[in-house]
């Protein structure tokens, strides 16, 4: 028997895999713990099961999947985060301008791939810009991936919440290392972090330093384990960091400029791509057949409730002349 891994994208993605029973007794904890904070968007049923999964080997599960689920949804109340969608932020067309993210593309299981040029980042306009502003644009930044994913889902028919990310670190050096700059940076990952926790499939960081490791090794800390497995660190050979994308993204979705044959523009947040997105149907409500591991959960719920009511219900009173009458027929 061969250990050989299965290629990516040959199996059904992770988020796919069915709610086993903690995950469902946790699911319908949190369902019913929240209820007073919850909104359609904020407890989605994906959002719901990240939390369920994404803290899963801590040491006091239930005790921090409830917190950390609960300051999400505070969170997104107190900040308004369920209307950022609605609305292009402050200084969206500068923030594109500063910082250089985007959403382009799709990996072998048809999850959306992130890329960043952290090395075209300028310290000081960025520091000028603001960090509220910044914050700002990567909340919508993340809102529009979330909201992605839920299109991608329903032309999967089954459940997307991960994605790959991809950081170039071209011209990255020690005007980046200033205390300000990583100090923002660690804002936004905290960001990621704390609210949009298992979001993260693979990360892929291309043309990294000796410079750009030495501030590794101070905000890698800040990361979460899991995570940090998910982190592949590459050096300046193209022809090999390409390979390695290449086992989760097909050339063809790779951008031109790291060696793939993509050549259609690189969008920042607030583009026409995302005007045609459904921002407000979940996508375990859309197939009756959908695969989203709640959707699966819920018609075995259905089907147990039927039984049972079907056990319980009275059976129809035999009608005993009718019945007599069939027999005095029959023994004539």
């Amino acid at each position: 028997m061969s250990d050989k891994k299965a290629p990516y994208g040959s199996e059904p993605p992770l988020e796919a895999k069915e709610l086993d029973e903690r995950e469902k007794k946790m699911f319908d904890a949190l369902r019913k713990a929240n209820e007073k904070l919850s909104t359609n968007t904020t407890t989605s049923d994906d959002t719901v099961i990240r939390y369920v999964r994404g803290y899963a080997r801590e040491k006091e599960v239930e005790k921090t999947t409830h917190e950390r689920y609960t300051a999400m949804l505070k969170w997104r109340e107190e900040n308004k985060i369920d209307e950022v969608i609605l609305k292009k932020p402050e200084g969206w067309e500068e923030y594109n301008k500063h910082y250089k993210a985007f959403i382009y593309g799709r990996d072998k299981l048809l999850r959306p791939v992130c890329y960043e040029q952290l090395g075209l980042l300028e310290p000081n306009d960025l520091i000028k810009f603001g960090v509220d502003k910044l914050e700002a644009g990567h909340i919508r930044f993340m809102e529009e991936l979330t909201k992605l994913k839920w299109q991608m889902t329903r032309e999967k028919n089954s459940l997307l919440y991960k994605h790959v990310h991809v950081i170039d670190l071209t011209g990255f050096g020690w005007k980046h290392m200033g205390s300000k700059f990583y100090g923002t940076i660690k804002k936004i990952m905290g960001i990621d972090s704390q609210f949009y926790p298992e979001t993260l499939q693979k990360l892929f960081i291309l043309n990294s330093s000796m410079t750009f490791r030495g501030l590794w090794s101070i905000v890698s800390p800040w990361v979460h384990p899991l995570t940090r497995a998910r982190i592949t660190m590459l050096g300046y050979d193209q022809k090999y960091n390409l390979k390695q994308m290449q086992e989760f993204i097909d050339i063809k979705e790779i951008p031109e400029y790291l060696g793939g044959q993509n050549r259609a523009p690189m969008k920042g947040i607030c583009h026409l791509q995302f005007e045609d997105i459904d921002y407000k149907t979940e996508p375990a409500t859309w197939k009756p057949d959908s695969k989203d591991p709640r959707a699966i959960y819920l018609r075995e719920q259905a089907k147990k409730s039927g039984d049972a009511a079907a056990e319980e219900a009275p059976k129809p009173a035999e009608n005993t002349e009718s019945k007599a009458a069939e027999e005095q027929a029959a023994a004539n």
